[in-house]
């Protein structure tokens, strides 16, 4: 890593069970998986085209299912803490306010939690007024 390399870390909540809030970049509905640390536990290989959408079933990349707020606190993140203070090495003579740091996210007990045969350590919480079929993250199969 040189001089000019930044490295800035964001956090995430989870809710008292483990799982973390998710958005579909399709149907752009929100969900929770649970969330496995990286090298820990039985999570499922994730399919060469990303995840499935619980309610939608459309499949995405895996590093496109931030929520509206986790994107916007990573953007201020990025603009407090690395543009803010790169501009000011430029000097005063440049005018730049920064935005207010946002507070971190939390998170709520909320949605209902659905198990999938088909990959059981893959569990999934959806909205609680979602009365249709919900999907496998993992392969797609809705769960009857």
């Amino acid at each position: 890593m040189s001089d000019d390399d930044v490295r800035l870390q964001m956090s995430m909540p989870l809710d008292s069970g483990g799982f973390l809030r998710r958005e579909c970049p399709t149907c752009q509905r929100e969900f929770k998986w649970l969330h496995t640390p990286e090298g820990e536990g039985t999570a499922a290989p994730v399919a060469d085209g990303g995840y499935f959408c619980p309610y939608c079933g459309v499949q995405a990349q895996t590093n496109t299912w931030l929520t509206e707020a986790q994107v916007e606190l990573a953007q201020n993140i990025v603009a407090t803490q690395a543009i803010g203070p790169m501009l000011k090495k430029f000097g005063d003579s440049l005018t730049y306010h920064p935005p207010d740091e946002l507070d971190p996210l939390t998170e709520v007990d909320d949605m209902t939690r659905v198990d999938f045969e088909c990959h059981p350590t893959e569990p999934v919480k959806v909205l609680d007024t979602w009365d249709k079929p919900v999907r496998c993250l993992i392969c797609g199969r809705p769960n009857f």
